[in-house]
């Protein structure tokens, strides 16, 4: 106990003197962004990249190297990954991580020690805020999502590993063994490739765990699935780990509803995404663990961006770690303290794991300011459309249509496009709607709003908008990330998604009305 507790005041004070740094960054974004900047044209200059785009000065990064997606960069991914020779990262690469969108292809991104820091940095700002906020937080033990991947163990071309065993390792290996008596990790879990028995493994270990504090994962979807399993297997879990729970959580467990606080007594905060398209989601998960649910800034497999704080609308971005730039709506570049409050931009980021000029596609709106740096608030994805006929929808405008529907309580609803057995758009839902006719004419008519839609299903080229139901949509969802070898905890919910016959089939038919 005193050892643990000299860790946590040994961890606390590395966060208090990273928070006294970024606290003085914050009041001089410029400034803080040049030096980024400066250091990330340092490294460029050691690429091959950087060297085939001429970049030696600042200047030269704002005029000459030109603003990607990763479909422009992949060519020279493929060759850091074969080669590891400075093609796109000066730096050794540790490891490799995947990307995992809701339909996209792979992607994968190199780490180095510096996007690695980035992490550690974003963890201990975070932290640091918590526990000054959170009373008594410490005492027990934080779970950070073990992103499942049921692919098999893969390496590059010149041995460099593929993924890591827990979203803990982010941390490096250093804070990762220093922080392991606050952490509620196992290599077993991270290292189990069948997914019920992956399930079945993590379950165990939450419920076995009395004093849990911290919850974190990715998607809300993740930990609702976590849940759901476990309201499933209750005898299984009693006549495993019944004895190690106790009496009292064991009547907990299996109570109706089962009480969920007095299984975790000292549960404080759940972190998950809770913006956009994910914020039902988080309501959800509201209802059933009524704790402190805080939103991720946000965060990418490419590297983080901005970090919650208690008490601060928005989130703060990481100014002395990740460069940002803004696409305005005017098509105009701006710097982070040229942005305009209740303006919406896109962002694009540049760091020294190559990363240089980076769309994310991710939209933000400026929401208010803390000392004097923007903060930031997630409204959404970008340039996502669905045109089957000609009817180019996009998921900005699905976004309004969705959220103008009485869907209180509902958790999971997006539209997606199909082919089959018409052109048509299909509102998939998480549960049943006590009027589902209805409900078909009010997306319908809100769907007609856009003059596309409403001309090609005026020739008869789309079909009647259409409502389905996928009550388990979580164990779903999950099953589909599997067969694709995506990573279930960071999928993101989208309001739109373009014909996906895998999503379709794994959806069904037989329910749509």
């Amino acid at each position: 106990m005193i050892l643990k507790r000299f860790i946590f005041q040994l961890a606390k004070g590395y966060g208090a003197y990273l928070t006294r740094r970024f606290h003085l960054a914050l009041k001089d974004p410029l400034n803080a962004q040049n030096k980024v900047l400066n250091t990330i044209v340092d490294h460029l200059k050691r690429t091959e990249y950087g060297q085939y785009y001429g970049i030696q000065t600042i200047n030269d990064f704002r005029k000459q190297l030109p603003i990607v997606d990763y479909d422009d960069i992949e060519p020279w991914v493929l060759r850091q990954k074969k080669e590891e020779n400075a093609v796109l990262v000066a730096d050794k690469v540790l490891f490799y991580e995947k990307t995992s969108g809701s339909t996209g292809p792979q992607k994968y991104i190199p780490y180095s020690a510096k996007l690695r820091k980035c992490f550690t940095h974003m963890f201990f700002l975070w932290a640091f805020d918590l526990v000054s906020h959170i009373k008594g937080l410490g005492d027990g033990q934080f779970y950070f999502s073990v992103s499942p991947h049921f692919d098999q163990k893969e390496v590059t071309e010149t041995g460099v590993s593929v993924g890591l065993n827990t979203d803990a390792d982010y941390l490096g290996a250093v804070w990762n063994r220093i922080l392991s008596s606050f952490m509620l990790t196992d290599q077993t879990i991270s290292q189990t490739r069948d997914p019920e028995a992956f399930k079945q493994n993590l379950c165990l270990k939450l419920l076995s765990c009395e004093a849990l504090e911290v919850i974190s994962v990715w998607n809300p979807s993740f930990l609702a699935l976590v849940l759901a399993w476990i309201e499933e297997h209750k005898i299984q879990i009693i006549s495993q780990i019944g004895q190690e729970m106790g009496p009292e959580r064991v009547q907990a467990l299996t109570s109706e509803p089962i009480d969920w606080m007095n299984i975790w007594p000292k549960l404080k905060l759940v972190s998950c995404w809770a913006d956009a398209n994910a914020e039902p989601l988080a309501n959800q998960l509201a209802e059933k663990l009524p704790v402190h649910i805080q939103g991720k800034g946000l965060l990418a497999t490419e590297s983080p961006m901005t970090i919650p704080m208690m008490g601060i609308k928005g989130c703060v971005p990481l100014i002395s770690d990740i460069y940002f730039e803004f696409l305005g709506e005017d098509n105009e570049i701006y710097e982070l303290h040229q942005l305009v409050l209740n303006k919406v931009y896109q962002i694009i980021i540049s760091h020294c794991s190559g990363v240089y000029r980076y769309r994310i596609g991710d939209q933000v709106e400026v929401v208010g300011r803390f000392k004097q740096t923007p903060t930031l608030r997630f409204i959404g994805r970008i340039a996502q459309t669905s045109d089957l006929v000609g009817e180019k929808l996009s998921e900005a405008f699905v976004q309004g249509a969705i959220e103008s529907l009485d869907l209180e309580g509902f958790g999971y609803r997006c539209l997606l496009a199909v082919r089959e057995p018409e052109n048509g758009y299909v509102l998939i839902l998480d549960r049943i709607h006590q009027n589902i006719p209805e409900l078909r004419k009010q997306i319908e008519a809100q769907l007609n709003q856009a003059y596309h839609y409403r001309h090609a299903r005026a020739l008869g080229q789309l079909s009647h908008a259409r409502v389905h139901i996928v009550q388990n949509i979580e164990s779903i969802l999950a099953e589909y990330a599997i067969k694709t070898c995506k990573n279930f905890g960071a999928m993101k919910q989208k309001y739109l998604i373009d014909q996906n016959h895998e999503l379709q089939s794994a959806f069904g038919l037989g329910w749509t009305y």
